[in-house]
């Protein structure tokens, strides 16, 4: 392994782990949503600059903010709410394509998704939800930009950038293929009466990492699904060792190695290299959701929340490949005459 990719897996499992015992142990609400942004971050080839974080940690206080204040004042009136939950979905969907990103695209998912889940079955705990995103964020930012500082990323070279642009791609497909996947999961979701507040997390992030894939061939699908029941696999197994050993070193010391084995894994060259990312977000929300609940979901087991989790990505999954079937790709004019 090269010594970039060694340090790499380092920050990772050392930034990550950090903010997961640091969450377990003060207790702070949704602490594993603050994990996830910290992979998010420590995934990247070089720390996120100030100014832009900034940026971001004020988009989501107003965001937060906003879908709150609207959530409130429309709750009484369902057909009104949905269709506001449904043009939030689709905004921020527009918002990521439009050059965002990844965990911007996220944040503005959760700000459509689960604040005005958690208004139907408290305002109160809704005012948590919207303190604690933006901190768990400020702390995921703060973690991962002192693991950058302690253990330097290489410097990457203009090859490198050009590679990980985003490719040509048609925007309007791209926002209308997302947004009919995504909406008559949420619609399902809130008629149902449905509260597994981890669960739309989870598909706000995998919605926007298929959003980074113009097609989802079947090659992507089984990849996805991989990384998937990779991540629920592991939960397991991790819950499992803590029903064991019921101390607080157990998830840490679980946390640590799960980052390290799968972030090797992830810059390794086997066929399962492409997963490792999303298993590790997958189990974070799996088992850290499992062992660290929010609101009333403190029964809530491990096998339980791999069904809800498990259930939701093969819906997305297979709701993706549907609609590139009927609606494929098109090469666009650049790249075809390039």
């Amino acid at each position: 392994m090269r010594i970039e990719d060694k340090r790499s897996v380092t920050r990772l499992a050392l930034g990550v782990t950090g903010v997961f015992s640091l969450g377990l142990f003060l207790g702070w609400p949704l602490a594993v949503v603050g994990a996830v942004f910290t992979a998010l971050f420590l995934q990247a080839p070089a720390a996120l600059p100030l100014a832009a974080f900034g940026k971001l940690f004020i988009f989501s206080i107003g965001l937060m903010f906003i879908s709150f204040l609207l959530s409130s004042v429309f709750a009484p009136y369902p057909v009104v709410f949905l269709i506001l939950v449904a043009i939030g979905i689709i905004l921020s969907f527009t918002w990521s394509v439009s050059g965002a990103g990844v965990l911007p695209g996220v944040i503005a998912l959760m700000g459509a998704l689960m604040i005005p889940n958690l208004v139907l079955q408290s305002q109160d705990l809704a005012l948590v939800l919207v303190f604690w995103i933006p901190m768990n964020l400020l702390f995921a930012g703060f973690v991962s930009t002192l693991m950058f500082v302690l253990i330097p990323a290489e410097p990457q070279t203009p090859a490198e950038k050009k590679a990980a642009a985003s490719p040509d791609f048609d925007s309007y497909r791209r926002v209308v293929r997302m947004s009919l996947v995504t909406v008559p999961f949420a619609i399902a979701f809130f008629v149902s009466g449905a509260s597994a507040l981890l669960v739309l997390f989870f598909v706000a992030l995998l919605s926007q990492q298929l959003a980074a894939m113009p097609a989802m061939g079947k090659t992507v699908a089984k990849a996805m699904l991989t990384a998937n029941l990779l991540g629920a696999a592991v939960s397991i197994i991790c819950y499992e060792v803590n029903v064991i050993a019921p101390v607080f070193l157990t998830p840490v010391l679980l946390c640590f190695f799960l980052c390290i084995t799968l972030g090797a894994l992830g810059k390794s060259q086997v066929p399962l290299a492409a997963a490792a990312g999303s298993a590790i977000t997958t189990t974070l929300i799996v088992y850290g959701g499992s062992i660290a609940p929010f609101s009333d979901e403190a029964d809530v087991k491990s096998i339980t929340r791999v069904l809800q989790v498990a259930s939701a990505a093969i819906f997305v999954i297979v709701a993706y490949i549907v609609v590139d079937e009927f609606w494929p790709e098109k090469k666009q004019q650049g790249s075809s005459e390039a």
